[in-house]
């Protein structure tokens, strides 16, 4: 597959207008949704007169390959899952959202070591470290967004 930046951001600022229209099905009592300008979360929203945040993430190749890959590193620094403020993950794939706790997922990939291997890819020259975790195990760390 071809990384294209451009192409890349766009579908992904598509997956968080589309990942806040789930959240306002699901979350009504959390408000004033709105994308994010940030490198550490994605979307924002207020519930009990607190901030909530969400990073978003559109994995295209997950249903072809049977895994879901984490970004934990890139360029020799700390990125991803490492570095978020989100309190909560949305990860699209197969065309379902499916919403996870930040913190379970940095206890499952960090400490208990669920993933299924690591691996270095994405654009030239980044050398960015993901975790594969098999999509049928990750399904279960957290819900579904329908």
């Amino acid at each position: 597959m071809h990384y294209n930046f451009k192409k890349d951001l766009q579908d992904g600022q598509r997956a968080e207008r589309e990942a806040i229209e789930k959240l306002q099905v699901h979350f009504p009592e959390i408000s004033d949704f709105q994308q994010s300008n940030t490198k550490y979360h994605d979307i924002e929203g207020v519930i009990d007169g607190q901030p909530i945040t969400f990073e978003v993430k559109n994995d295209l190749m997950a249903c072809q390959t049977g895994n879901v890959a984490i970004e934990y590193a890139s360029r020799g620094k700390a990125s991803g899952l490492t570095t978020t403020t989100a309190n909560f993950w949305i990860y699209k794939f197969d065309n379902t959202f499916f919403l996870f706790e930040t913190k379970i997922l940095r206890e499952r990939l960090f400490t208990e070591k669920k993933y299924f291997r690591k691996v270095t890819g994405g654009d030239e020259g980044s050398f960015t470290k993901m975790y594969l975790v098999k999509v049928v195990e990750f399904r279960t760390w957290g819900i579904e967004l329908d």
